[in-house]
């Protein structure tokens, strides 16, 4: 890898741009907008309300999703799941900035509360 390309490399980590346009492209992904470059402009003016204090957070899922994420992942209703579920879990939320070793209620397990607060 070159110095240009690590610089660049660092720099789309450290401004979290991956993280940004898998934000967008799941906001586009689940609302299937007509005209997705309106769609978009509106999305990022929310962005930069929420950031100023004015606004409210654009989530893409909501606590309701989340919870259903979260029962999905644990069927025998335990309140708790596997590291490796919760990661998946995450992963499929798509949320890429999480704990990736979170506070557990057990070993190796997650409970509902803690998925719930790093969705």
């Amino acid at each position: 890898m070159t110095n240009a390309q690590m610089q660049a490399q660092f720099y789309l980590n450290e401004k979290k741009i991956f993280e940004l346009f898998n934000f967008l492209i799941g906001h586009l992904l689940v609302d299937e907008p007509t005209d997705p470059i309106e769609y978009l402009y509106e999305l990022l003016d929310k962005c930069m309300l929420f950031r100023a204090g004015l606004g409210e957070p654009p989530l893409l899922f909501t606590a309701r999703h989340v919870e259903s994420m979260f029962q999905s992942l644990d069927p025998g209703g335990l309140g708790s799941i596997s590291l490796d579920q919760y990661k998946a879990g995450m992963t499929t939320l798509g949320i890429g900035c999480y704990d990736m070793n979170p506070k557990t209620c057990s070993a190796g397990r997650v409970d509902k509360q803690t998925f719930e607060d790093e969705a």
